[in-house]
């Protein structure tokens, strides 16, 4: 059978492609330095294992050296991600208007129950440097972001903040936990939905979100508030109430 134009075509640019790629192979073999070194691999390959190993190493220590601290380096990532210790409290003070007595990692790490958790599988996280600022953008978000999630257990805050909280319905209300209403009832502090600037929210009505803790002796120790301000310990909205929760509600109510 004749071949035609066109297989002719295919079969001539098949044979060029095939013509260039060993040509380049060869060009690449033919580098003096290329040949220098394939020529004195062949030759370690019959050398004594110890003369071999230490051969091989000067020749291929910088990518031995790349790969090793590639691996220490990916070791250390997934290290951290995968086998992070779990936070099983997150708190924040939020628009602190004194300057505490102490970091707020001595602060956290004084709360009894952190003394008895494992702190190679469970951690706590407690920030007193929040704000919810009109001038300071940045921290304003990640703390909307952070609440809104469901992240944060317990918030601490002012009176002004405590009431600006509430009208963005950051703060979780605590008149359905009995525990919680029943052993603080007199220091409870509402929210009423209806007399702020907005009627958006004015179906809320009445709700409870705040514990007044104004004479907390371990905030007071801690000193990131006027003594003359109301103080309010409130639950982040979303969080779920367990017992780690609690207990800091109780430490910080003592």
């Amino acid at each position: 059978m004749n071949k035609t134009p066109i297989n002719n075509e295919i079969t001539d640019t098949f044979l060029k492609s095939n013509e260039a790629a060993n040509t380049e192979e060869s060009e690449k073999s033919d580098h003096p330095v290329r040949r220098e070194k394939l020529k004195n691999l062949k030759k370690a390959s019959s050398l004594p294992l110890g003369k071999r190993l230490v051969y091989y190493w000067d020749f291929f220590k910088f990518y031995i050296i790349g790969a090793l601290v590639f691996s220490v380096i990916a070791f250390i990532f997934i290290k951290q991600v995968l086998f992070a210790p779990d936070v099983i409290f997150k708190g924040y003070i939020v628009n602190r208007t004194s300057v505490p007595t102490c970091t707020d990692e001595e602060f956290i790490s004084s709360f009894p129950l952190y003394q008895t958790m494992n702190t190679k599988k469970e951690r706590m996280y407690f920030s007193s440097d929040m704000l919810l600022s009109d001038s300071d953008y940045e921290s304003s978000v990640k703390l909307i972001a952070s609440a809104a999630s469901g992240e944060v257990d317990c918030i601490i805050c002012n009176e002004k903040t405590y009431n600006r909280l509430a009208q963005m319905q950051l703060l979780e209300s605590i008149d359905n936990n009995t525990s919680i209403k029943e052993k603080y009832e007199s220091k409870l502090i509402t929210y009423d939905h209806t007399k702020n600037d907005t009627d958006e929210d004015d179906s809320l009505g009445l709700k409870t979100y705040g514990i007044e803790v104004s004479d907390s002796a371990v905030l007071h120790s801690f000193h990131a508030f006027s003594d003359d301000e109301k103080v309010y310990l409130c639950i982040g909205i979303n969080a779920y109430i367990d017992d780690t929760t609690l207990a800091f509600i109780d430490w910080v109510c003592e």
